[in-house]
């Protein structure tokens, strides 16, 4: 299969995202898939040639980190609220980059980090839910505190 043909027509943050991870196409059960190939361990496929098409570039991401549709859904539909980063360990802070090559989302108001590694670890719908309720208290808790700052700023 011919790699640079077959991503002609994917966008250049997902050809970023196919060469961050290293993936090359392959032929699966008659799909086209996009896979990490190890040498000590059996091949990983990420998605198929359709989804990498398809999807929006965050739930590809999130496919990579194996996180289920309902985070998926969730921080797509909240994605505004957060900034893609990933780790300098020179100096062992978040610096912002590209939805393709995010290790955390910030949530902008509050800074909270949320590291995807540990995003994928949770595994009953439950805490995830609670850890949601979380995140939007705090950022209302966030948004009020920003109100009553600009208020006193205009009454000053």
């Amino acid at each position: 299969m011919n790699h640079a043909r077959l991503s002609e027509d994917l966008s250049l943050d997902k050809k970023y995202l196919i060469a961050k991870y290293r993936l090359v196409p392959k032929q699966i059960n008659n799909k086209l898939y996009w896979v990490r190939e190890f040498q000590n361990r059996p091949d990983h496929p990420y998605g198929s040639h359709r989804a990498f098409r398809n999807c929006h570039i965050l739930e590809l991401v999130f496919s990579v980190y194996d996180l289920c549709v309902a985070k998926m859904t969730y921080f797509k539909n909240n994605i505004q609220d957060y900034t893609p980063c990933k780790m300098d360990y020179r100096n062992r802070t978040l610096q912002p980059c590209a939805l393709w090559d995010m290790e955390f989302l910030v949530q902008k108001s509050t800074g909270i980090p949320i590291d995807l590694r540990n995003l994928a670890e949770i595994r009953e719908i439950e805490v995830f839910r609670s850890m949601c309720r979380w995140l939007e208290g705090q950022l209302r808790q966030s948004r009020e505190a920003e109100g009553e700052g600009r208020q006193i700023r205009l009454v000053v």
